[in-house]
């Protein structure tokens, strides 16, 4: 199955790639979907990372932003202070939870799908790639680093022990874990991407 998942030719870039989008793509609709069970608009869908280079203001005070490197996806909800009625942090830690959730269930049900051979032969190497990168992506956003899912809901735990932080304190600590997490993420990528070349 690694040789599979080689990254030895363009169709296996392109394929990882792919698969990456749909991944992150689950990842997002779980915090979506968990964000809208406890009736909370999403505001900002953002595509990729890095500068923007498209901007789409929508109604009821949403917008959409396309990045110039299309590799992930986030979402922006209203800040939890200040909101009426103002949501307890468990909410927004069932919300953080529910991307990673999501990724391991799809990695659960992709893993049953190819044990029972239900997965026709020439969608396996996809299959496969999607069910790797799904349950990666889904472990390691509840590390608890600042800018991931797991930091998030350690932050929350904080603020429900007692810790008394602002909105603007806690954003700019995710959005710096998160610059730091993109850079090594990158890095990884650039680095594999050369070592083919």
């Amino acid at each position: 199955m690694i040789e599979e998942l080689a990254l030895n030719s363009t169709t296996a870039i392109v394929r990882l790639l792919a698969m990456l989008a749909v991944a992150t793509m689950a990842h997002e609709l779980g915090h979506v979907f968990a964000a809208r069970l406890f009736r909370i608009p999403v505001l900002r869908i953002a595509i990729g990372l890095g500068p923007v280079i498209w901007h789409r203001s929508l109604p009821a005070g949403r917008e959409f932003v396309l990045r110039a490197f299309p590799v992930g996806v986030m979402i922006g909800l209203p800040g939890r202070q200040g909101t009426f009625p103002e949501r307890p942090p468990w909410c927004d830690l069932l919300i953080a939870a529910g991307g990673p959730i999501i990724n391991l269930l799809l990695f659960v049900a992709l893993a049953v799908l190819d044990g029972l051979g239900l997965i026709a032969d020439p969608l396996l190497p996809w299959v496969r790639t999607l069910a790797l990168i799904s349950v990666f992506l889904g472990i390691s956003n509840l590390l608890p680093v600042p800018g991931l899912d797991g930091g998030h809901i350690v932050m929350l735990a904080a603020v429900k022990l007692g810790l008394r932080t602002s909105s603007r304190g806690q954003a700019a600590v995710q959005k710096t874990g998160l610059r730091l997490t993109a850079a090594v993420c990158a890095g990884v990528v650039v680095a594999r991407l050369l070592q083919l070349i």
